[in-house]
């Protein structure tokens, strides 16, 4: 008789789905049932992953955000021995050093890269060659250009996710928070927010939103956002290197381009937020060594490039220089690069919920515009609140 499926919760799309089920399949794990998959929306995830009572799952696979919260309430494992025992195939090398920080909370690796797709520039060549332009290098011609594109009725210069879902609005304030100087921790690992760089991303978010997005922005997921483009609908933008398969697929599927985030006007990078979603192994599983084995053919070449060819996107550097993915996914050629300048949001274990403080504050802020003094005082009020989760 097989031994039990392990039991993996993870969050609904499509593209996960197809990827766990073809590394499944693949899995060369005898007498074993496989893996059992359960997938909620991202909320009801949140909720059972870091809720009060630990999920019945072996395998858990969530935004690499979540881990210092997982690890300090005990729901994970650390990898580190499995990593000095039995590595991955080319650990850690095999993957940009820009995850390592992710992965990792005080002394150990709790999570291995699942999915990932950094920011990335995204602009339409015809309507650039209209007005005579490049595109943009800085982000000071990334906002001229905007203005220049924009036909009111017909195009936004540009589009935001507006929608307070923690997504795209946090991380849109964190990579324009870091492009000001700012961080959402101070040199003691503090978390500060009102700072003069938290003032002025927020001041600078709330311009953009008033001239050159949709109204209906406020409304968009980051999904809705790629769609925009994908559509027509907007000049210029910045977001995640996955809607790049929504523009290919969309009205704009022979006049689109990528290129990596401008820099700022000096010419040096831009540090772009990495955010990338992990797999790790519940300290509920009772049998962690064999959830290792499962996650180590997970992570393995061949497998990574599968998860890109399911329709997410895989996080191996094999993968991102694959010849036959990049002719259909030539973005993919960028991530190297767009890696080079990124890094995941500070691994404080309040983390998801200083991620609720920031949606709170850029929903007032940027796109209802109320003041910045009363907003910044309750959030640094909640912010005070937080505890770190307990085992």
């Amino acid at each position: 008789m097989g031994q039990p499926a392990l039991i993996l919760l993870g969050r609904e799309f499509d593209g996960f789905r197809r990827a766990v089920s073809a590394h499944a399949v693949a899995w060369p794990s005898v007498g074993s049932d496989g893996i059992r998959a359960t997938w909620l929306g991202l909320p009801e995830l949140e909720a059972a992953a870091l809720g009060p009572t630990a999920p019945d799952a072996d395998l858990f696979v969530v935004p690499a955000d979540w881990l210092p919260a997982l690890a300090a309430g005990g729901r994970i494992r650390p990898l580190t021995p499995y990593l000095d025992q039995t590595p991955p195939e080319g650990w850690p090398d095999a993957w940009s050093p820009s995850f390592h920080e992710g992965i990792t909370w005080g002394d150990d690796v709790y999570g291995l890269p699942f999915h990932d797709g950094p920011q990335l520039l995204f602009t339409r060549p015809s309507l650039l060659a209209e007005q005579g332009l490049q595109p943009p290098a800085t982000w000071s011609e990334l906002l001229a250009q905007a203005a220049a594109l924009q036909e009111r009725g017909v195009r936004a210069g540009t589009v935001l996710a507006g929608k307070p879902d923690g997504h795209n609005n946090v991380y849109d304030l964190v990579l324009h928070l870091r492009r000001f100087g700012g961080d959402l921790v101070d040199g003691n690992g503090r978390i500060v927010l009102d700072t003069a760089p938290m003032r002025t991303a927020l001041a600078f978010l709330r311009e953009v939103v008033t001239t050159l997005v949709s109204p209906t922005a406020a409304a968009m997921d980051s999904n809705a956002s790629g769609d925009e483009f994908a559509g027509g609908r907007v000049g210029v933008t910045v977001n995640w290197a996955g809607y790049a398969s929504l523009a290919a697929a969309g009205a704009v599927a022979d006049d689109f381009a990528c290129a990596v985030v401008p820099t700022h006007d000096d010419g040096s990078p831009t540090v772009t937020v990495n955010a990338f979603w992990v797999t790790c192994v519940s300290t509920a599983c009772a049998d962690p060594d064999r959830a290792w084995d499962y996650l180590r053919h997970a992570t393995s070449a061949a497998m990574d490039l599968e998860t890109t060819r399911a329709g997410a996107s895989g996080a191996r550097r094999s993968t991102w220089a694959d010849a036959d993915l990049l002719v259909a996914h030539p973005e993919h050629a960028l991530f190297e690069q767009a890696h080079a300048s990124s890094r995941p949001l500070p691994p404080v274990p309040e983390l998801p919920a200083l991620v609720g403080v920031l949606n709170t504050l850029v929903d007032e802020v940027v796109w209802h515009g109320e003041p910045v003094d009363p907003a910044l005082a309750t959030a640094t009020a909640a912010v005070a609140d937080l505890a770190p989760p307990l085992p």
